[in-house]
């Protein structure tokens, strides 16, 4: 039991650090906005999807955590922490985005309301099926009934959500670098943090599965209430690795000299004021 105290032990530790620098992703980018009075360079549309991205995020981790055994898998303390957190963060960046300038961001792309309204709608509507059921089979437990099956349900079906908009919100950030030719105005330190908290959020997964599964013999991946894999974390992290390596690849090899030279800067502001919504 020794070394499996170490493994639980090693899980805390990689947890918090990256609980540490996913949640300072968060400031480089709000301190640059509010140094800048304007949000020219930051996606209107990353931030208006990133808030209910971490609302969904919020359900699924305090819905996971509280009632055990729903077909979240394993939901720690510091990711309970991380999407509170990044809620609170994520409502900062958006409400800059209604302060300050924008640049030519004048409004939401359509594509980004319409995602929102059918992610909420998908939760809403599954939500109101456990409801219903509940109501009328008073014997299966809420947001975990025998009906539905286990993947569908309301705390994976936000899960899906967020994983959703975590892949969605940053493709308007990749096209605004490559319209713009820059990575002006984008913080790269909110990528590099991103991308290594990327990594630990996955080791972490990986310590906890090889705990539960010496500890208690359950090595299942998917497909049921009591998997202990979290498949949304899985993913989640995924995709955070993948978009910051292109983050990376564009601020530091396919647009490097164009980030601090006076004249594409100007450009860059000329571009914006050119640029349709």
């Amino acid at each position: 039991m020794g070394d499996y105290f170490l493994l639980e032990i090693l899980s805390g530790i990689v947890g918090w650090m990256y609980f540490v620098l996913w949640s300072l992703t968060f400031y480089p980018q709000a301190s640059l906005n509010w140094s800048k009075k304007s949000v020219a360079g930051f996606s209107i549309d990353f931030a208006i999807l990133n808030v209910s991205g971490y609302m969904f995020y919020s359900l699924f981790n305090w819905g996971g955590y509280i009632y055990s055994g729903l077909g979240t898998g394993i939901v720690q303390t510091n990711d309970l922490f991380f999407s509170v957190h990044g809620l609170l963060l994520a409502s900062a960046h958006l409400s800059q985005v209604f302060i300050y300038k924008r640049g030519h961001q004048k409004h939401f792309k359509r594509w980004s309301l319409i995602t929102l309204a059918i992610l909420w709608g998908c939760v809403s509507l599954v939500f109101l099926l456990e409801g219903i059921i509940l109501q009328y089979h008073p014997s299966h437990s809420f947001l975990g009934i025998s009906k539905i099956p286990i993947d569908l349900n309301t705390l994976r079906m936000a899960g899906y959500g967020k994983a959703v908009i975590t892949f969605l919100k940053y493709c308007p950030q990749i096209y605004l670098n490559w319209r713009r030719k820059s990575t002006e105005g984008y913080s790269i330190m909110n990528v590099l943090c991103d991308f290594s908290g990327g990594v630990l959020s996955l080791f972490q997964l990986v310590i906890d599965m090889i705990f539960n599964g010496l500890t208690k013999g359950e090595w299942s991946l998917l497909g049921s209430n009591t998997s202990a894999f979290n498949f949304i974390k899985f993913l989640l992290g995924i995709i955070t690795i993948i978009f910051n390596i292109i983050f990376i690849i564009q601020h530091y090899l396919l647009y490097p000299s164009k980030r601090n030279d006076p004249l594409t800067l100007e450009l860059i502001s000329s571009t914006d004021r050119r640029m349709v919504k």
